[in-house]
């Protein structure tokens, strides 16, 4: 059997077990190994689909042919063991690379461990949006969540954070100790739940009905953090079983360009050893060695827990939905930056546009430039992407009267979330950091400064741009520069605006300072702005 494919694609094989299997789903195995002209090898799990249908899916990593053979851990089953084929792989145009960039490869920690990048070196900017719903039924994948997802890609967006679901919910929609305020029936969707019988017997038709929205997402080029489950989820589940679950969901889902995050907010349940183990597993079956990491709770990230382990390679810092938490939007960034271990950093949950301010309880709700702050403050802290969130969003919140919200907590209709101001402010961030070396950018908070009554954040390419964040004042602001590498070599700079997305000249003064140079110049109001001073091509390499 020969199949003809392109480099990355996913290739789905389908086997029929000639045996019948009591527990398909825990008691038998299936693995293909493909081998490459080239030379490179890869093992592949399969996964059970339901009745006697098995299937294989296969990423091919290069442009060659690959010849593959089936492994059964019952040998005597001769649909699923000792098959064999192969498949021709072919490259794209470079037409074809510029319509979908996942066709660039699998997203990877760049070898210095400060970004990612696609398989063929190209930087990977994450610029992420939360839809913790989209595995549910009132996310469908016929109308809702195609519309949702030509808004983000219309405004560069390249992640979609999503859970992948929640085991611990039952055919009948019956969860078992979860806070979420979805209705019972939005832990489901067109599939049913994750499992037929909890824990023991997966259900295909679940994870089929969740296949296709994760092949809109990547037919539309977003990268997927798929988030096994939430963490309270593993006090009832417990290791033992969460082992399968996640290599059912490696198994179903590695042939995709996705990074994987054990649990969203994973030290809701206590246990670090187990959670380790949940991450070894995952990187053992993991052929592809997708980026993995954990999505922590309110305010840190789990570099606390496994900045060295080998299977954790990038940390998703959560600063949670609290204004006075704003020190933390600073800080947390800088600390795992700095980290003797270096991984990326990601701002992957801060302040969630539209979202009720928590824990001061003061019936504020989060605005747009509050949302602006949490982007680019971290951005210059050290982070190299940032995920934004809507409160109507996250839920995908449709109206549902049996949805559990409070009247001062309950969000805005999706449709109306959607185009929030923040929403659009990211499309303008996305644009900016495309015009500078944002995977070289280093912080500095130490060469800007300001007055008081402002704050201003400094990350740079030393020697070559530098980019600085004023939150603004009660009026036009100075900012100052400090270049202490330089030796009056000639700078331009360019005010930006963040809410419109438009630039404009800065004028400055560059003069000696002691032993450096500084540039001097002041905000052209009392709004937001990002400053860009880069080295003129007349100062010479």
């Amino acid at each position: 059997m020969l199949i003809n494919t392109r480099v990355w694609e996913c290739v789905e094989m389908e086997f029929t077990a000639a045996a019948s299997y009591a527990n398909p789903f825990l008691g038998v195995q299936l693995e293909a190994e493909f081998t490459g002209a080239n030379g490179e090898r890869l093992t592949i799990p399969g996964y059970w689909d339901g009745g006697s249908s098995w299937k294989v899916r296969f990423a091919p990593t290069a442009a060659c042919e690959w010849n593959w053979r089936s492994f059964c851990s019952n040998e005597a089953d001769n649909g699923l063991h000792g098959q064999e084929g192969k498949v021709a792989v072919t490259s794209w145009s470079t037409e074809e690379l510029e319509a979908n960039c996942n066709r660039r490869g699998f997203i990877r920690v760049h070898k210095d461990g400060r970004y990612f990048e696609y398989a063929d070196g190209t930087p990977f900017y994450w610029l992420g949006d939360t839809l913790w719903a989209a595995h549910t039924s009132r996310c469908d994948s016929e109308a809702a969540l195609p519309r949702y997802l030509l808004d983000r890609r219309n405004k560069g967006f390249t992640v979609i954070q999503m859970v992948v679901g929640h085991p611990t919910v039952d055919p009948h929609a019956e969860e078992s100790g979860l806070y979420m305020n979805y209705s019972p029936e939005s832990f489901l969707n067109e599939g049913g739940a994750p499992y037929l019988h909890r824990y023991n017997r997966i259900n295909p038709a679940y994870f089929s009905a969740l296949d296709k929205r994760m092949n809109l997402m990547l037919d539309m080029g977003f990268v997927p953090c798929m988030m096994g489950m939430w963490g309270q989820e593993l006090k009832k589940m417990t290791i033992q079983s969460a082992k399968p679950y996640w290599r059912y969901l490696v198994a179903r889902y590695g042939a995709y360009n996705v990074t994987w995050s054990l649990a969203g907010e994973y030290f809701f349940t206590e246990d670090v050893q187990g959670w380790h183990e949940l991450g070894e597993e995952v990187d053992r079956f993991d052929p592809y060695r997708h980026p993995t990491s954990v999505h922590s709770i309110a305010p840190h990230s789990g570099s606390q827990h496994y900045q060295g382990a080998g299977w954790y390679d990038f940390n998703l810092i959560q600063v949670g939905h609290v204004l006075a938490f704003k020190n933390f939007v600073e800080h947390l960034p800088s600390i795992d930056y700095k980290m003797h271990t270096v991984k990326p950093v990601i701002m992957s949950e801060s302040w969630y546009e539209n979202h009720p301010d928590l824990v001061l309880n003061d019936g504020v709700r989060i605005s747009a430039k509050e949302v602006r702050f949490a982007s680019y403050v971290p951005l210059l802290q050290g982070c190299v992407g940032q995920t934004y969130g809507a409160h109507g969003l996250w839920p995908f919140f449709d109206g549902n009267e049996a949805d559990k919200w409070s009247d001062e907590d309950r969000p805005d209709l999706w449709t109306n979330d959607l185009d929030l101001p923040g929403s659009v402010h990211m499309k303008y961030l996305r644009a900016f950091m495309e015009t500078v070396s944002w995977w070289k950018l280093e912080p500095h908070p130490e060469w800007v400064s300001t007055v008081l009554e402002s704050n201003a954040y400094c990350a740079a390419v030393p020697g070559e741009q530098y980019v600085v964040y004023c939150t603004g004042g009660t009026g036009s602001v100075p900012v100052l520069v400090m270049i202490t590498e330089g030796h009056g070599e000639r700078y331009e700079g360019q005010w930006y605006n963040p809410r419109i997305g438009e630039w404009s000249e800065a004028a400055g003064e560059y003069h000696e300072y002691g032993c450096g140079w500084i540039w001097r110049t002041r905000t052209p109001d009392p709004e937001d702005w990002v400053l860009c001073l880069k080295r003129s091509a007349e100062s010479g390499a």
